[in-house]
């Protein structure tokens, strides 16, 4: 978890098809002891920005909210756009819910739900919303999933799994809905029903081929750009060698405007020359659904991997979402000494 200013937490939250970026600030003390937890909100609902700059011009405003009295406050007011973005780990997705449950139960999507359910119940906790605490936190198959009380391994467990995708198939619509009546979406959001369907997206990424990452490696946090084609992963550097990786959007922007190598063979990356470079922190910094925590075996993780290995060359197994970590770490050893910090 990325903690910012005292345990507070950029996240992200994914709703109804729209993805926004909010603040949340753990249990802690006041002076009197007494305990509180919440989100950044204006009193009555939670407050979503559709990205960094947004929710960071929001702080900057001085403007009253209820994380104003957190003891870490006024760290969060020194933070820049780059500091405010998810980590790996603190972006739920309620819209993936029946995705995860419809699957098999490995360790990934048992923690994917685990963490949305558990954060839904923090909504209701916060925002003193009984009806969606019964809901998610009394129902004992949720809570089970959330405490790690059943391990949904043999027969037993295939039943409890299963008895867990009946009470979603239930309860879930009501939750979400429950949930989107807490959330205040503040700045320009397109209308859900004017963006374009999958497939036939108009982003500037969307039509050059490729998109902004970032890696979340032992060494530190870092950006580059992938692409993906029908003879592979493209990624900046030289393929069968090395893929370059960047410590901030600005680094990363400027490579690919000078020289990108083989991803400027990509078919649509004229439209990358006729974006505007004054918005290229912006548009050089990965969407939150795209940090990807290197350091520990996950499906996402795993697939950059095997992506990276192939554009630099390197004849290895294809990595496991399911390895060990002495296996996970031999491979992400050899492949980070294949990633070259680029200027």
């Amino acid at each position: 978890m990325a903690t910012v200013g005292a345990s507070i937490v950029p996240v992200s939250l994914t709703v109804n098809g729209r993805t926004g970026l909010t603040l949340w600030a753990p249990p802690w003390e006041d002076d009197d002891g007494e305990e509180w937890q919440g989100f950044l909100g204006d009193g009555a609902k939670i407050l979503l920005f559709p990205g960094t700059r947004e929710l960071a011009d929001f702080i900057a405003s001085g403007e009253e909210n209820d994380l104003s009295d957190h003891p870490g406050w006024g760290r969060v007011l020194k933070l820049t756009p780059d500091r405010l973005r998810p980590g790996a780990d603190d972006g739920y997705d309620l819209d993936r819910v029946y995705e995860w449950a419809a699957g098999d139960p490995d360790p990934v999507r048992r923690s994917a739900l685990a963490d949305v359910v558990d954060m839904v119940g923090k909504i209701a906790d916060c925002c003193d919303d009984g009806a969606l605490r019964r809901l998610v936190v009394g129902t004992p198959e949720y809570a089970d999933l959330v405490d790690e009380d059943t391990s949904y391994h043999g027969r037993d467990g295939r039943r409890a799994w299963s008895a867990l995708g009946d009470v979603i198939a239930e309860t879930w619509e009501r939750a979400i809905s429950r949930v989107q009546s807490w959330l205040s979406w503040c700045g320009e959001w397109p209308d859900i029903d004017d963006q374009p369907e999958d497939g036939d997206d108009d982003s500037v990424w969307a039509k050059v081929g490729a998109a902004p990452v970032e890696l979340v490696l032992p060494s530190g946090r870092f950006v580059t750009l992938r692409a993906v084609t029908d003879d592979g992963a493209v990624f900046p550097g030289d393929p069968g060698s090395n893929a370059l990786i960047f410590t901030e959007p600005a680094a990363l922007a400027a490579h690919c405007r000078a020289d990108a190598g083989a991803l400027t063979d990509l078919p649509g990356w004229d439209t990358l020359a006729d974006a505007d470079p004054a918005g290229d922190e912006e548009l050089f910094t990965p969407d939150p659904e795209t940090v990807i925590d290197l350091t520990e075996p996950s499906e996402p993780a795993a697939e950059l991997l095997a992506q990276l290995a192939e554009h630099c060359g390197l004849d290895i197994d294809p990595p496991s979402a399911n390895a060990s970590q002495r296996a996970w770490r031999k491979t992400l050893n050899r492949i980070e000494t294949h990633l070259e910090e680029g200027d």
